[in-house]
């Protein structure tokens, strides 16, 4: 007799298919005792067959119209009344190593398997109420949820910090907090060979995909992170484990990463700017702004028209050393606040206000930390104040002119932190500080190009013959 053998692994942990070749070994060491011909095996793996989820698998036995099914158990191959009246439209019989032999061609042999099927709907059914209600209890306990593939940032036992990672999460809290994008932080992780523990599980280290956008997001606004238990994404109980993130480094990612201004046109959405150059510097043959590029695989900048391109790696360190020496100048920064005087500070009451609206967050973020108010109610609170607040900084920034800057370390930490500072403050200093034109090569070799020839680099905010 030819048979068609189906296996299935409702929970594949680590990837590695070792429950279902175990079915299959068992199925196969049946049929071989029994002189049955096993004509094809058909395997579902990490895939439950009561979750609603589509079985590729079990979708193609039931198109390829087998003589007769081999399996491990009965539960193996359906755990849902509909999906046995599928099967039994085959009318063929189903042998189940584990669960005896069901001859769905005959009456007796259908109503046999209805009830089986039946009671084992029943107790899958009882098993998710006993198990919601062990892990809501646990929740509250404060204990680690521990099914499935670890979190990022924590070992196995879901509870020791993996310190490298953490510091990596810490990391991408900082840029978002700064301004930096979710795939700016997806290519930092993915570039210092962090994986996400479900992508890396079970392959090799070629095969595993990097971050995407999406899973850094989970990982950024989930309170696990600040040591939270939660139960269907409500909190329920302090977690018994260490935090890798403070509240309000938290409460400030969720208010920003939920924030609808972020999806509908907002100031963050749309593809930002990755590199340093890109909308600011400008071709001196057609005027436009360049924008990133490759160039026989050496980034460049290069405008639309292709006139120009430009070493990246040149352009970055000519313009980031000429916003340097421009603040280094001890006239610079009292020249520009000496104009704004002279146009009639009125900011301080903006400072003031800001100010206020600061200390609102932080009461937003205690309040829903307190369970007072929930996850909704403190994102929508937390967006009304930074939308008043980002206005308050347009114009702010429209009376002095200047860019973001430490209130603490000032010039001077701004100079020595340069390499490492944000990406988009940086942008905002080149474009305050300098005016850049990129031109064409004229025809020369690169190696015998100067930085000259590549770029013009002048001062804004001082007289026209002072020139970097």
């Amino acid at each position: 007799m030819d048979v068609t053998m189906y296996v299935r692994l409702s929970l594949d942990q680590h990837g590695d298919e070792l429950g279902v070749q175990r079915q299959e070994d068992e199925c196969r060491a049946f049929a071989a005792a029994r002189g049955w011909t096993v004509r094809e095996v058909i395997a579902d793996n990490d895939i439950s067959a009561t979750s609603g989820k589509v079985r590729p698998g079990f979708e193609r036995l039931l198109a390829s119209k087998p003589d007769a099914i081999l399996c491990w158990h009965t539960d193996r191959l359906v755990r849902k009344t509909e999906d046995l009246l599928r099967v039994i439209e085959l009318g063929v019989n189903v042998h189940a190593i584990h669960a005896g032999h069901l001859d769905l061609s005959t009456p007796a042999g259908r109503a046999t398997a209805k009830t089986v099927t039946a009671w084992a709907e029943y107790e899958g059914e009882q098993k998710a109420l006993r198990q919601k209600a062990s892990n809501l209890q646990a929740a509250k306990n404060g204990t680690p949820h521990k099914a499935g593939i670890r979190p990022f940032g924590y070992a196995d036992d879901y509870v020791t910090v993996v310190e490298e990672e953490a510091e990596a999460i810490r990391k991408g809290a900082e840029m978002i907090v700064q301004g930096e994008t979710l795939a700016a932080v997806a290519r930092l992780w993915t570039g210092l060979g962090l994986l996400a523990p479900r992508s890396s599980s079970g392959k090799a280290k070629g095969e595993a995909k990097g971050w995407g956008v999406g899973g850094v997001k989970k990982v950024l606004i989930s309170p696990r992170y600040i040591a939270q238990a939660t139960y269907h994404g409500e909190i329920v109980g302090a977690g018994q484990w260490p935090a890798i993130l403070d509240e309000a480094t938290h409460y400030a990612l969720v208010s920003a990463l939920t924030n609808p201004k972020r999806f509908t046109g907002g100031a963050r959405t749309g593809s930002a700017p990755q590199t340093l150059l890109a909308g600011l510097a400008t071709c001196s043959r057609c005027g436009e702004t360049v924008r990133g590029g490759m160039y026989r695989g050496t980034p460049v900048y290069r405008c639309g028209q292709k006139h120009v391109r430009v070493p990246r790696e040149l352009a970055d360190k000519r313009a980031g050393n000429a916003v340097i020496a421009r603040l280094a100048f001890p006239d610079f920064l009292p020249s520009i606040l000496a104009a704004r005087q002279e146009q009639g500070d009125d900011s301080a009451h903006l400072h003031r206000e800001a100010e206020t609206l600061r200390e609102r967050l932080d009461g937003l973020a205690v309040a829903y930390a307190s369970g007072a108010i929930t996850l909704s109610q403190m994102t929508a609170g937390s967006g009304a104040i930074r939308a008043r607040l980002d206005e308050i900084d347009e114009k702010l920034s429209g009376i002095t002119g200047l860019p973001p800057i430490d209130p603490v370390k000032g010039v001077a930490g701004l100079i020595e932190d340069w390499p490492t500072t944000p990406l988009p403050v940086r942008r905002a200093w080149v474009k305050f500080v300098t005016a850049i034109t990129m031109h064409p090569n004229g025809f020369k070799k690169a190696a015998k190009m100067t930085v000259d020839d590549y770029m013009t680099v002048s001062w804004n905010h001082t007289a026209d013959d002072d020139k970097e």
